[in-house]
């Protein structure tokens, strides 16, 4: 007689493995159950663009001397540096210096409006993906 030396699975040894795939299918579906809140969180306004906005354009109207058109979609004031206009171009606010060139402030806008009062002005956008976003702006050429 012949004797066979085959081994193969002993009960443990398929239950470890078991649980071994068990524990991996958990992680996974916790990582998929955590995935849409971080992405939210990522893509959210947490230092995003419309903050980064924001701040340039706050800086932009510390400078202004002197206001020279207010109207819902253009506004054009003087600073040291010559006159600014920021408007809609497609689907971006640019600011446009002395007539020349232009620099994107915020991209993938769908409509926006300002508002001055006193010397506040507040700007209302409207984004492609439908979001609203609002924000008040002190002008500078009230601060002495």
């Amino acid at each position: 007689m012949k004797s066979w030396n085959e081994k193969g699975y002993s009960l443990l040894e398929s239950i470890i493995h078991l649980l071994i795939f068990t524990m991996l299918i958990q992680l996974a579906v916790l990582f998929f159950y955590w995935q849409t809140p971080i992405e939210k969180v990522y893509q959210g306004d947490l230092l995003g663009e419309w903050e980064l906005f924001s701040l340039e354009f706050q800086e932009v109207l510390e400078e202004v001397t002197a206001v020279t058109e207010i109207n819902p979609t253009i506004l054009s004031f003087q600073t040291k540096r010559g006159e600014i206009i920021i408007q809609q171009y497609k689907q971006m606010i640019r600011k446009v210096v002395d007539g020349d060139g232009h620099v994107p402030l915020l991209m993938n806008v769908k409509t926006y409006a300002f508002t001055v009062n006193g010397s506040e002005l507040q700007i209302a956008v409207e984004m492609m993906d439908g979001r609203r976003k609002e924000r008040t702006f002190a002008i500078g050429l009230y601060q002495e």
